[in-house]
Order: structure tokens, then C-alpha cells, then sequence
């Protein structure tokens, strides 16, 4: 297909996918004030949301920075808002999340460029964010955990910041192997649809490039990862993939925390299925711990 055709194909694709429904009631259960604004990026402006909770805000110096899914291809939804907005009243924190760019329009590496420039700028402008630069946690659901370890990767490689925390649920590491090829967990996404996201989101001869697919990364790539949180739906077919990079990072040294969650499907914390309650409370409890916060 040309990039063109993709682009059209995409919106069909789109189109099979629904999202859970979020009602103005549902917002206002967790109350935020949410800000829209750009910031600068090597490929254009960086759409970003930053949200906190006014109520709430004993923790302000802490940035919860946000990567949603969506198979590299969907926009944020209000669904990632709300999730957003739990964060900011469960932990008294700032939210800021990422609206990156999708495929095929914007093809890899964009948004793993995105990715990296915006948790650069968090850095650069701590001070004016009022946040502290050793209390910055990165998350990401699906696609958006694939970009989150991709920014502690390029992290680990320039030396010049670091993430204090890292949040992966039901990310998609390897792009390469043919989805009909792993194993079957009973409810994960369709092969067929598989299939096209990683074509729409990365050319087949690029899908082994360890910013890509995080599970072809070196060991070296891999050696001083930030304390890590790596969550599984265990009815998903990528379940496997994430466990075992939970595994290698074990194996090279660092500190994870893995929990599968046995009955939840892919997206489960996003859509607020079975497992999502338990799995909001684990991560506020492993960035309260591991930032030593209350």
C-alpha cells in the first residue's frame, strides 16, 4: 500500500473500534483544570494537555507525564481525561498529557519523537511547571507504553535527564513478529487488525528497530531503566511479549514490579473493565512509594 492508501484505509479501521462512552457526570466525578497547549518539537508544535486537580495539590511538585494507546493510529479520547483526571486526585499531582501525533499520516519515528522531546521540555521547564525534576513519572497504555520505554531507552543513551518512575500497561513490544503468530491469550486484538496498525504505524523493514519494537533493544539499551511497573491483561495476546521484557529488565538489573492481571482485557485501564479499580490503586501506590510521597 502507498502511504496514501494507508492513510484512507486507517479511517476504516478507525471506524471498527468504539470507545467506552464518557459523560459529563463522569468528568466531574474526578474534577480537574485542564489546560491545552503546544509545546516546540523537532517534527512541529506538541499538542499536550496539563491538568490538575485544585482540591487537591499536595503533591504539585510531581509530574505524571501520560502516553495514551490506540495502536499508534487514534488520537487521545476522553477516556485517556478521565484516567488523566484520576491521577490528579489520587496523588495531588500534575497530569501532562500527550496528544502525539498518530499514523500513517505521521509515520514512526514521529511519535517516538514526540514522546522524547516533550519529556525533554519537562525537564527543561521544571521551574516554570512547578515541578520537581526527580519527581517526573512517565506512563503509557498500549502504544503509548511502546513510546514510554522508548523515552527511558533514549534517556539511558544521552545521559542528559532521567525519569524517576516508569508505567507500562499492555504495551506492544514486538511490531515484528506476526500477531497471528503469538500465542493466543482468548481476547486480544484481531490479527488482521494487528497486522495493519503496525504497517500503518512502521514500514516492515523498520520493525525491529529497538525504538520500534523495545523488545529487540540490547541488553546494554536495557541497563539502568528507572523503577518500573509493567502490568498485563492476562486474556491479551501481547501479554506474553510485555512479561518478558519485565523479565530482561529484571535480568539487567533493575527494579520491576509485574502483575498480571488475569481476567482483564487489552485497554482494561483506560476503559474501566474488570481490573482497572485494583490496577489504579497499585500505581498510586507504587508512585507514592517510589517517590516517597503520601
Amino acid at each position: 500500500m502507498t502511504r496514501e492508501e494507508m492513510i484512507e484505509k486507517a479511517r476504516e479501521t478507525r471506524k471498527q473500534v468504539t470507545n467506552a462512552p464518557v459523560s459529563e457526570e463522569l468528568l466531574n466525578k474526578y474534577p480537574a483544570e485542564v489546560k491545552e497547549m503546544n509545546i516546540p518539537g523537532r517534527d512541529g508544535d506538541i499538542h499536550c494537555y496539563l491538568s490538575e486537580n485544585k482540591d487537591r495539590q499536595d503533591n504539585s511538585d510531581v509530574l505524571f507525564i501520560n502516553f495514551h494507546g490506540g495502536g499508534f493510529i487514534r488520537e487521545r479520547t476522553p477516556n485517556d481525561e478521565v484516567f488523566c483526571r484520576r491521577m490528579n486526585g489520587a496523588l495531588g499531582c500534575k497530569v501532562l498529557d500527550l496528544d502525539y501525533k498518530i499514523a500513517p499520516d505521521y509515520p514512526y519515528p514521529t511519535a517516538v519523537h514526540e514522546a522524547i522531546d516533550t519529556v525533554k521540555w519537562a525537564f527543561e521547564h521544571a521551574g516554570e511547571l512547578g515541578v520537581s525534576k526527580d519527581k517526573i513519572v512517565l506512563a503509557g497504555h498500549s502504544a503509548g507504553g511502546n513510546l514510554a520505554i522508548g523515552v527511558v531507552m533514549k534517556a539511558l543513551e544521552e545521559g542528559s535527564f532521567k525519569p524517576t518512575l516508569l508505567i507500562a500497561d499492555y504495551p506492544p513490544l514486538d511490531l515484528y513478529t506476526d500477531p497471528g503468530e503469538k500465542k493466543s491469550m482468548g481476547k486480544g486484538i484481531p490479527a488482521e487488525r494487528a497486522r495493519l496498525y503496525n504497517l500503518y504505524y512502521c514500514d516492515r523493514d523498520r520493525q525491529k528497530e529497538p525504538y520500534a519494537s523495545p523488545a529487540y533493544a540490547s541488553d546494554e539499551m536495557l541497563k539502568g531503566f528507572p523503577k518500573s511497573l509493567i502490568m498485563t491483561a492476562g486474556t491479551d495476546d501481547l501479554c506474553n511479549e510485555a512479561e518478558e521484557f519485565a523479565l530482561r529488565l529484571a535480568r539487567n538489573g533493575n527494579e520491576v514490579t509485574l502483575k498480571r492481571f488475569l481476567n482483564a482485557k487489552h485497554g482494561f485501564t483506560i476503559y474501566r473493565t474488570e481490573g482497572c479499580d485494583e490496577a489504579i490503586e497499585l500505581i498510586t501506590r507504587f508512585v507514592r512509594n517510589g517517590l516517597n510521597i503520601q
